[in-house]
């Protein structure tokens, strides 16, 4: 055992020995590879570096080759490009010489490229500022209708008077009215001129006053409405809105025509503490009864008031004259195509013949102007009137009246609560506003007005806005009024409450 042990101890030690030089010479090879390898891996990397060198030395030179190619080639277009360019704006401004003395730069004196009459297509803001005055835009709310009032404050020259008068217009009309016939004439120019600061309101729906704070326009909740919304409403909000603007106290006279006044008897029942609020008013051809009306559109009334439920049923709300029956009489007194003979013919067959007082150079403004939007509800509520008997009365709803009145009739107005100072204008020629309805009216009132009778016995409806000779008739007149309520006290709310003067 103890041989085998030493025989096998002696094999370990001479293969250990040989084993140690074996990975001596092992390690000596690898050593020698690896350094091999690394000076093989140098050397490649030095021909890599040095051939990269070369290409990126001949890349360089081929893009600096390039380069000066490409801006020469630039540098060429950009020559040729500005050339060009020049060459066409050269041959554009020889061409355009040719060109502006004909039309463009120069300055010449076209009458073909001015209008005829500029009145036509311009808003009221736009023609009393044309001619010369100061013009402002007051916007109202009254039940959600946003109303416009045109406001000429003071004269050309002066300064804001505390003299105050409010012009209301009538049925499809507007504040142009009181403009279309022209300073010197009409009577909003005649008024500023005398010193007074002058209100032109615009009932609701019309071309001024045609938005609404949250209704559609060709809705029937928004076409709901006659005069006696106006009259409730509107006008009340109007007068509050100029005593904000002008301070508590300020004496206002009211001036209306037609619809005007109608708006401004009933105001004054429904609301009759504005009777001491407004200084005056002047009634210009006054429309509340119809017991002698001698105009044609009597025949018309009961007609028109079944046609005007039909369409508040079942089609539109808005009255458009050029779409009713009498906007299919006057399709001949288009502005753009005007037959002047059709057209004051038509006029004087409603409003009253007066061939001598007509400008015929108005015809197209005051078309222009016509049917700037009002309501079926407003034409029936006056038909209503044309055959109730000689009443002056609230709008009828038939069946309904139970339930908005509490009575199978509609409320009369009570003028008996009228205490404002009035004048009333009236004229033997107008076929809406007869003698006889006017003294009805003057009856009706507990404190007598003023009645004046135009002096021309050929003076009609419409005579009162364009009138050749109206300050003669009219304006000289209502200057003369005016300047009474402006120079004596007046009695403010209730008694030993005075303001003197102006």
């Amino acid at each position: 055992m103890n041989v085998l042990f030493v025989i096998l101890a002696a094999c370990v030690v001479a293969h250990s020995y040989e084993t140690k030089w074996f990975f001596m010479d092992e390690a000596n090879n690898i050593q020698n590879f690896f350094k091999n390898q690394s000076d093989n891996m140098k050397t490649f990397f030095e021909e890599q570096k040095s051939r990269m060198e070369k290409a990126i030395n001949n890349g360089y030179e081929e893009a600096v080759k390039m380069k000066d190619s490409v801006n020469t080639y630039f540098d060429t277009q950009q020559k040729k490009i500005a050339s060009d360019v020049n060459n066409y704006v050269e041959r554009v401004k020889e061409s355009g010489r040719k060109v502006a003395d004909t039309w463009s730069f120069v300055p010449s004196d076209d009458l073909a490229s001015r209008m005829e009459n500029p009145d036509v297509v311009l808003s009221v803001p736009g023609i009393i500022t044309r001619n010369g005055y100061t013009c402002e835009t007051h916007m109202v709310m009254s039940e959600g209708y946003l109303l416009n009032i045109h406001r000429i404050p003071h004269s050309k020259d002066g300064v804001v008077s505390p003299k105050t008068v409010l012009l209301q217009h009538g049925i499809f009309a507007s504040s142009a009215d009181w403009i279309l016939n022209g300073p010197g004439k009409g009577l909003a120019y005649v008024l500023s001129d005398a010193g007074y600061d002058v209100w032109m309101s615009n009932m609701r729906g019309n071309q001024f006053s045609r938005e609404h704070a949250w209704l559609k326009s060709n809705s029937k909740a928004y076409w709901n409405f006659s005069w006696h919304d106006a009259a409730l409403y509107d006008l009340p909000a109007v007068i509050d809105h100029i005593m904000k603007v002008k301070g508590e106290g300020t004496k206002i006279t009211y001036i209306g025509h037609s619809m005007g006044t109608t708006i401004l008897f009933a105001m004054l029942t429904l609301r009759p503490e504005y009777n001491n609020i407004l200084a005056a008013g002047f009634a210009l051809a006054p429309v509340v009864f119809f017991t002698d009306l001698k105009s044609p559109i009597k025949s018309l009334a009961p007609l028109a008031s079944n046609v005007a439920y039909m369409e508040m049923l079942y089609g539109s709300h808005e009255f458009i004259p050029k779409k009713s029956a009498l906007g299919k009489i006057s399709n001949g007194c288009d502005v753009e195509n005007i037959d002047a003979f059709v057209c004051k013919n038509i006029v004087f067959y409603i409003c009253g013949y007066n061939e001598k007082q007509l400008n015929e150079k108005l015809l197209p403004v005051f078309l222009s102007n016509l049917g700037t939007g009002t309501s079926w509800k407003t034409v029936v509520h006056f038909a209503q009137e044309v055959v109730s008997g000689g009443k002056f009365q609230q709008f009828d709803y038939g069946s309904h009246n139970q339930k908005m009145y509490g009575s199978d009739s509609p409320p009369e107005y009570d003028l008996s609560k009228v205490t404002l100072p009035l004048t009333l204008f009236w004229a033997n020629n107008d076929l809406l506003s007869s003698e006889t309805d006017v003294k009805l009216l003057s009856e009706k009132l507990p404190t007598k007005p003023e009645i004046y009778l135009v002096p021309d016995p050929e003076f009609n409806h419409l005579d009162y806005l364009w009138a050749v000779d109206v300050n003669t008739y009219l304006n000289d007149k209502i200057l003369d009024s005016l300047n009474k309520v402006y120079t004596k006290p007046t009695v403010i709310g209730f008694p030993f409450k005075f303001s003197f003067g102006v």
